[in-house]
């Protein structure tokens, strides 16, 4: 694939919003693969008319249709700013490389699904960031759009460039192709970044000066353009500062103070072709209460916000009516510690089963809530039981912040056997702290006691799939200092796990480990990596989370052109007064609590 685009000034005629309709249908439709995912006339789609708003904003999934649509994150903020007087809100997919071919080959500029208008002419093109995989494909749109890559050499005729979502927490590796990053809650900072640029409009705003309005009252937006690094005589990175005396050192990551004040999603978009989730999706409940020392979500997402069982019915009600699907599925970090489950799930069994809807509980925890999987049978899908044991040993799970206990993963196996559930799927992860050689045979152990489970209900073995994951240290976590193993030992460990569950009940499936480092490297990393990552993109780079399309070699030429080391970057573990790159952005939890659980998981483990 040719990865040089056409210059924004050929992609580009003119400031007024082009419409590209003609071009999509005689160009791309006919000659691309699954069409119906380009078609962008969906069930429930409401983007007002783009040439009569005063703001318009292309809201964009670096990420196939079919994975985009079914981003809950994405509909909610379509929804609030359709919502808004003034404002006209489409969406845009990253095209597949048949369709981006196609693109390049006849100068079609990135679209919008439903306006059929150039999205590089909105004012406003906002990324959900949803996983470190999709950096290239943030470059391949942002070219498709006519948009300069880097943030410096935009003009006053292009869009501003917004990132949100998890990304938004680790911003450094991206911040040269963004213009704002907007991390935590979007629902509010989006719509307080929107207001502005219409202010900006009306008055005949500079670019420069709209975002530095936008780096000083929009509240958690950073603009990167505002904030230089510092490195040491090592080249190692020492800080970021602000080079204008008013702005704010640290970043305070949004958060809505309750979740009523998202506005449910009661009409989402119905995809017209395959997509990731075919169903509704309901926020019962944001943040987790449990701060698991690996998890990134939990320690940024606080606290915990939950809405009402009253505003969950009826938006179940009324996104049932609007869609036709025939399941729910009840949304959380963690949806068993939602307060209110067992009048939740009773009200739905009693407004929804005799319509044959099914609920689907994705993250129910193991504990006592498994041994309510008998009283839900005629409400909840069968289809698979899955469960987050992390690690085999209990000491490790202790140690990593993961309080479950194996008497309450069997118990829990044992009532969905007797329940009707046939399959149980368990997510581990290798590499963590302290882990050595018996930690992994505890992980074949575990499963083959949950497969053996089953022998009490009906003397047969249960099915047991175990999904092993290699640990990625994430930023804003007790974890954040610690190393990621090396590609050798992940492999010694794949040998391992399959080598016990030859010719047993347990089926492994392991995530690709060359992409788990590279995963490490760009969430670990500072703003130097922004040249990587576009080398790499010129080198054909493109949809890297899926495996078909990954090309590892790609993005070790990336590091050795660039002159980055990526095992410095995943594999050193890091002192805990060092300068991070992503400590400007402040998540609930403390720095001084981060180091304190950090010395507190390194204690249990030298204590076993």
């Amino acid at each position: 694939m040719n990865a040089r685009a056409p210059t924004p000034e050929n992609m580009r005629d003119c400031r007024s919003i082009r419409d590209v309709a003609d071009a999509v249908s005689r160009q791309v439709l006919p000659a691309v693969r699954r069409p119906g995912q380009y078609v962008g006339r969906e069930i429930n789609a409401r983007c007002p008319d783009v040439h009569a708003a005063e703001v318009t904003v292309a809201l964009a999934f670096p990420d196939t249709y079919g994975v985009g649509i079914s981003h809950l994150g994405s509909q909610i903020l379509y929804q609030v700013l359709n919502d808004t007087p003034g404002v006209a809100a489409d969406r845009t997919y990253c095209p597949q490389s048949d369709a981006e071919t196609l693109c390049r080959q006849h100068r079609v500029p990135l679209w919008g699904w439903e306006s059929r208008c150039a999205v590089g002419d909105f004012d406003v093109l906002g990324f959900s960031l949803s996983y470190e995989m999709c950096a290239t494909n943030v470059l391949t749109m942002l070219d498709l759009a006519g948009v300069p890559l880097r943030a410096e050499r935009r003009s006053q005729e292009h869009p501003i460039i917004v990132g949100g979502e998890a990304l938004a927490d680790t911003p450094e590796p991206l911040a040269p192709f963004f213009d704002v990053f907007l991390p935590g809650d979007g629902e509010q900072t989006l719509a307080a970044l929107v207001e502005r640029v219409r202010q900006a409009k009306r008055a005949g705003t500079s670019r420069e000066d709209l975002l530095l309005e936008v780096a000083r009252t929009v509240p958690s937006a950073y603009v990167p353009r505002f904030y230089a690094p510092r490195y040491d005589e090592a080249g190692e990175f020492a800080g970021l500062s602000p080079t204008v005396a008013d702005l704010p050192r640290r970043i305070e990551r949004a958060h809505i103070a309750r979740l009523a004040d998202s506005p449910p999603v009661t009409c989402p978009l119905v995809p017209l072709a395959e997509a990731v989730h075919q169903r509704v999706t309901i926020e019962i409940a944001r943040g987790c209460p449990h701060g698991c020392r690996f998890c990134q979500a939990g320690h940024t997402r606080r606290p915990v916000r939950v809405r009402s069982v009253e505003e969950i019915i009826a938006t179940a009600r009324k996104a049932l009516a609007a869609t036709g699907y025939r399941e729910i599925s009840l949304l959380s970090l963690s949806a068993g510690d939602y307060p209110h489950l067992r009048e939740l799930i009773d009200r739905l069994n009693a407004e929804f089963a005799s319509q044959h809807v099914s609920i689907s509980l994705p993250s129910l925890r193991v504990d006592e809530h498994l041994a309510e999987l008998p009283r839900l049978t005629s409400v909840v899908r069968k289809g698979g039981l899955t469960i987050a044991a992390e690690a085999g040993s209990p000491h490790l799970r202790e140690a990593i912040g993961k309080d479950i206990s194996d008497a309450d993963m069997l118990a829990g196996v044992t009532a969905a056997y007797a329940a009707g559930w046939r399959h149980v799927k368990v997510y581990f992860m290798a590499g963590l702290p302290g882990e050595g050689e018996g930690d992994i045979d505890a992980i074949y152990d575990l499963c083959r006691r949950l497969s053996d489970a089953r022998r009490d209900v009906d003397g047969q073995r249960g099915a047991i799939t175990a999904s092993v994951s290699w640990l990625v240290p994430k930023p804003h976590t007790p974890m954040q200092w610690s190393p990621m193993r090396e590609a050798e030992y992940f492999f010694a460990v794949r040998r391992r796990l399959r080598e016990l569950a030859r010719r047993s009940p347990v089926s492994f499936k392991f995530h690709r480990i060359e992409r788990s480092i590279l995963e490490a490297v760009l969430c670990r990393g500072d703003r130097r990596l922004a040249d990587t990552i576009e080398a790499a993109w010129r080198s054909g780079a493109r949809m890297d989370a899926w495996e078909e399309h990954f090309d590892y070699a790609r993005w070790q030429a990336a590091f050795q052109q660039t002159g980055i080391d990526p095992a410095r970057i995943a594999h050193r573990p890091l002192p805990l007064d060092a300068a991070l790159p992503w400590s400007h952005i402040a998540p609930p939890v403390s720095d001084k609590l981060l180091r304190r659980e950090h010395q507190r998981m390194m204690d249990m483990l030298a204590w076993n």
